[in-house]
């Protein structure tokens, strides 16, 4: 491997061209300019193919414009953010666009990882823009709490731990940032800071997040706390969930069980998916009644839950 690439981060379908010392990259009909040499530019492989010489406009920002939405932590990543914003305005404004979209209404997670993209590649060009980092952790956040994708809520808390941090250094005072980074403390089990970080700040949240808040400062305080952190319960349930999926029942109904056993988790995570997925394996088992049990737990707790209404009502028709 070229030791120059082994440096780089790879991306697939794409090659890098490295540009001479003294490269300048020409735009706006040739009234404008940018030094660009000397930085590896990560090229479509059918760009690079074309080359006749060094790469078109069109060219480098098709490549440095991929690979940011493909890894915006790559090598080079901050340099090729501001090459976009000097010299491909337009890519960016259709960032900003998604990033707005998304952000307007309910989306599945594939768009929630679309919507951090986003945002990561405005931090590359605001390092000290607080609000972008707190955005990301808040949008790890949701994605941590997503049933989809449980299995990976240890990952994806830590990452909101992480950026939420962030933002807490850049706007130590800031409410918004000490509320989610205490959210994301409290869920990975690191409850003494999620305390020291709400104290502070419950005053200004709304009053039914403010009383959730205190409340769990005082169920922290008294020591009533879950046998173990939320998040390994939460993976526990991502990994039942993956049992039911490949028909593997027993087991999504002992996991989903031993983590019901844990009264304080259960009861600060009233989760009905937890009594649908037990019954639909006990349905799967032949075992109506105890189905019917399980289905009719979820509805105590959300009355909505047309899942379990749904299956409820074909089970007793």
């Amino acid at each position: 491997m070229n030791a120059q690439v082994k440096d780089l981060t790879l991306f697939k379908g794409m090659r890098y061209y490295y540009p001479p010392d003294n490269a300048v990259l020409v735009f706006k009909d040739g009234k404008a300019e940018i030094s660009y040499g000397g930085l590896p530019i990560p090229l479509l492989d059918e760009d690079f193919a074309a080359l006749e010489g060094e790469p078109s406009y069109d060219m480098v920002g098709r490549g440095i414009y991929e690979a940011l939405r493909n890894n915006p932590d790559c090598i080079h990543g901050e340099q090729y953010a501001m090459l976009l914003r000097d010299a491909y305005p337009h890519y960016l404004a259709e960032l900003a666009s998604n990033a707005i979209m998304l952000d307007s209404k309910e989306v599945d997670t594939p768009y929630l990882d679309r919507k951090i993209t986003c945002l990561k590649i405005f931090s590359l060009l605001e390092p000290e823009n607080y609000g972008l980092p707190l955005e990301i952790g808040m949008t790890f956040l949701d994605k941590g709490m997503r049933l989809s994708v449980l299995h990976l809520s240890t990952v994806s808390l830590y990452r909101a731990e992480h950026f939420l941090r962030r933002a807490h250094t850049l706007a130590p005072e800031d409410p918004k940032a000490r509320r989610f980074l205490g959210e994301a403390c409290f869920l990975l089990g690191k409850y003494d800071e999620a305390v020291r970080l709400w104290r502070d700040g419950v005053s200004v949240t709304g009053e039914a997040d403010g009383g959730r808040i205190r409340e769990r400062i005082a169920r922290i305080e008294a020591g009533t706390l879950p046998h173990l952190p939320p998040v390994d319960y939460l993976e526990a349930v991502g990994a039942a969930i993956a049992c039911y999926q490949t028909g593997d029942y027993e087991e999504a109904i002992a996991i989903l069980q031993d983590v019901l056993m844990d009264s304080v988790f259960r009861e600060e995570f009233p989760i009905p998916e937890i009594h649908c997925v037990i019954g639909k394996s006990f349905a799967a088992l032949d075992m109506p009644k105890y189905a019917e049990d399980e289905f009719r737990e979820a509805l105590k707790l959300d009355p909505a839950h047309e899942e379990a209404r749904t299956l409820l009502q074909g089970m007793t028709t």
